[in-house]
């Protein structure tokens, strides 16, 4: 009898371990589609996050173009400035030397205001 009882009791512990067991396999494939959803989520995102790195490249390459038709502006502004004050210099000049110096600086400041003016012709695409 005693056997029996044993018999008995090791099955009652071996059925009691395989609950365990089938219980922990059938709790961890519900875990596994947790961990997939996550997965699957995160690589969403991840695409999102791809196509707005794309379009903020886009927009920061057409801000740089802008930024520099702006400073081409800026340069042709500040050259056509320095040639009309030297034009009044030129016209309040008195000696021959201060109107040598003046007519070379105008003529520098002419050709880099046409070149300017070109590039800047170019880049709004006149």
């Amino acid at each position: 009898m005693k056997s029996s009882n044993i018999n008995t009791i090791l099955q009652i512990v071996a059925i009691l371990f395989l609950v365990i067991i089938g219980y922990m396999s059938f709790s961890s494939g519900s875990n596994w589609k947790i961990i997939k959803s996550e997965l699957e989520r995160a690589r969403e995102e991840l695409e999102t996050s791809k196509d707005t790195l794309a379009v903020t490249k886009a927009n920061l390459k057409t801000s740089i173009k802008e930024i520099s038709k702006l400073k081409l502006q800026k340069d042709l502004i500040t050259h056509k400035r320095d040639s009309i004050v030297l034009e009044f210099e030129r016209k309040n000049a008195k000696d021959w030397e201060d109107l040598t110096s003046i007519k070379n600086s105008i003529e520098e400041t002419n050709i880099r205001i046409k070149m300017e003016q070109k590039l800047l012709d170019s880049l709004f695409g006149i």
